[in-house]
């Protein structure tokens, strides 16, 4: 498959991916307003918007190249600390901030999207279109694609 090709079909089916996910999710929170239990709604609230944070990752990382797999603490430490303290506290009523995360569902969905896009952001960092051993010898890369 040509590179362009497939390409188009990656981008394709990443923008199709995010389509169908909003499809869906408006059926499942149609069917969670029926959960009486609040904690089991905000669960399922809260797995819906972690996955699409998911989903948005790899919307966003879709390329040509070699995967780059790294561990980011500064990622750990700006993005899924933060929204993992987030997470514990809407929960756990004797730490801080549990009343005001409790009293706004949009911080609590802030908090889900970014632990859903920050843990695979630690990771992983997307595609390597040129690696340093092409820059430094090209005779070397010459001589891989023959």
């Amino acid at each position: 498959m040509k590179k362009s090709k497939k390409e188009s079909l990656n981008m394709f089916f990443s923008a199709f991916l995010v389509l169908a996910y909003v499809v869906c999710s408006y059926f499942i929170t149609e069917l969670a307003t029926s959960v009486t239990n609040e904690n089991a709604y905000s669960g399922i609230m809260f797995a819906l918007v972690f996955f699409f944070g998911l989903l948005t990752f790899y919307a966003t990382r879709v390329g040509d190249g070699k995967q780059v797999i790294r561990f980011s603490p500064s990622v750990l430490c700006l993005i899924d600390l933060p929204a993992l303290y987030a997470l514990c506290a809407y929960y756990a009523v004797g730490l801080p901030l549990h009343e005001t995360l409790v009293n706004s569902s949009v911080i609590m969905y802030l908090a889900v999207l970014a632990l859903g896009y920050g843990i695979p952001y630690t990771l992983t960092s997307g595609f390597e279109m040129v690696s340093a051993e092409d820059v430094f010898y090209p005779e070397r890369s010459e001589k891989r694609e023959r």
